[in-house]
């Protein structure tokens, strides 16, 4: 019997001596990730691999590896030559330890789905999202942002519009949407509405500039192909809007 309490306690000692070592070890590592640039990035670990000595701590580390991203991502200078190439791999790896932090999956449809030109791959890392948290109606607005933006799949985007609509808390215009990308009226409009919704509900001042940017573009593009009558003026009405005058 005094073995056994022996046994306990030598392995309660060793699991309390490790807890503390794990997360100095991760808490040092995410600190020395922040300071790296994308040259000097090359490995990534998976989630199963940090799991091995996470003891638990899966959401802790997650947050580590948010900010390590937020960090890389947000160095627009270098991202524009390697085209957030570790996107999916800090996303992945974020996700995998924390299925139900929802705004990494937002970020995937933006840097994976946009910047890494690889949409199917991002939807992948939405759907586990999706999955994780069938109640949020924000997930599959995500992956119908990702599919009809960057994978130009109106028929799967307008799915999830429609998926979306039916949760708890969709805003009223979702269904809209759903229609929208679902009916025959040009790509033109319908990408706008997709991005002036975008610009006028995202919190984020990064992917707010980038949905500013696209507005620009194609209204410009509407202004000009258009003969003067209605559809122009609304056109420099919008670009006006944006603060972009002709």
């Amino acid at each position: 019997m005094a073995t056994g309490r022996l046994q306990t306690f030598v392995l309660y000692a060793i699991l309390v001596s490790l807890v503390p070592l794990t997360i100095w070890l991760h808490c040092g590592f995410a600190i020395r990730l922040r300071d790296l640039t994308a040259a000097q990035v090359s490995f990534i670990p998976s989630a199963q691999a940090v799991r091995l000595v996470s003891l638990g701590y899966d959401q802790l580390i997650a947050d580590f590896y948010w900010l390590a991203f937020i960090s890389y991502i947000g160095d627009g200078a270098a991202r524009a030559v390697d085209q957030s190439k570790l996107a999916d791999q800090y996303l992945d790896l974020i996700t995998g330890l924390d299925p139900h932090f929802v705004q990494p999956y937002w970020f995937c449809a933006f840097t994976v789905g946009s910047a890494e030109q690889r949409p199917l791959r991002a939807n992948a890392i939405i759907q586990r999202g999706i999955r994780a948290n069938p109640e949020n109606w924000y997930l599959p607005y995500i992956a119908g942002i990702n599919l009809y933006l960057f994978g130009h799949d109106e028929v799967a985007a307008s799915k999830y519009y429609a998926l979306s609509a039916k949760m708890p808390g969709s805003p009223s215009w979702m269904g809209r949407q759903a229609r929208i990308l679902a009916s025959k009226i040009p790509s033109t409009i319908k990408e706008i509405n997709a991005w002036d919704t975008i610009y006028r509900t995202e919190q984020s001042a990064l992917i707010q500039k980038k949905a500013k940017e696209k507005l620009v573009a194609l209204w410009s593009k509407v202004y000009w192909v258009s003969p003067k009558g209605a559809i122009r003026k609304k056109a420099a009405e919008a670009l006006l809007d944006l603060g972009v005058s002709i």
